[in-house]
């Protein structure tokens, strides 16, 4: 007999090193998450859910749990950072977390309005400022939808003081890819920096099965 079944996106443990916990929560209050502090010793232990949408949440779903790195992964990162500093691969790294973000391990946040991922992409641009809160700890790689598929969607875009025009189409129609690059907060290995991709899905995406990658260029 065949047992009907939902299945929902639970959690997802992310951690970050000494010293970074207020960085790292200050990272997440920014891209709109609230923050529960309801581990053992709520407040001082480092501990806490995070929930992507409060006004929705359940507590068993659609979040994330932060805490400090400890123990044997703290040791590897630490031998990681020592080991790999200055590496060639290191550097072809980072290149590709600016210039091919898409291609490298991320995790994905889509806001329900575009004015929601507006505000958000300001807001990190100011902590992002000289003398932001977050100052040399995060950078943002935008994708704007592909032009000529939706006027509104265009013009606003167009309008906005959270895009500067020059940014490359995203890899699939009536969408809105910005990804932020990070090293105060991640899943896994912390040393080589971690990826948020923040996303906004117009109407138009939902009218069929997207197709990803780059438009092909057409033979002349």
């Amino acid at each position: 007999m065949t047992v009907a079944t939902k299945r929902n996106f639970g959690h997802l443990a992310l951690h970050y090193m000494p010293g970074d916990e207020a960085p790292a929560r200050r990272l997440l209050e920014i891209l709109g998450a609230t923050l529960v502090d309801n581990g053992p010793d709520p407040g001082n232990d480092g501990f806490c859910t995070v929930l992507l949408d409060g006004d929705t949440a359940n507590h068993a779903e659609n979040i994330f749990f932060l805490s400090n790195v400890k123990g044997p992964q703290l040791a590897i990162e630490e031998e990681l950072r020592s080991r790999y500093r200055g590496a060639a691969s290191v550097a072809a790294y980072d290149e590709a977390l600016v210039n091919a973000p898409e291609s490298i391990s991320h995790i994905g946040l889509r806001y329900r309005s575009f004015d929601e991922l507006e505000g958000v992409l300001l807001a990190l641009e100011a902590a992002a400022a000289p003398g932001g809160e977050l100052e040399g700890r995060i950078s943002i790689t935008r994708y704007k939808a592909r032009p000529g598929l939706d006027a509104e969607l265009d013009a606003r875009i167009g309008q906005s003081p959270a895009f500067k025009g020059d940014e490359r189409p995203a890899f699939a129609n009536h969408w809105i890819q910005c990804f932020v690059r990070t090293d105060v907060c991640g899943y896994g290995i912390l040393a080589f920096g971690q990826t948020f991709e923040l996303d906004y899905v117009a109407d138009g995406f939902f009218a069929e099965p997207p197709s990803f990658g780059r438009p092909k260029a057409k033979a002349s």
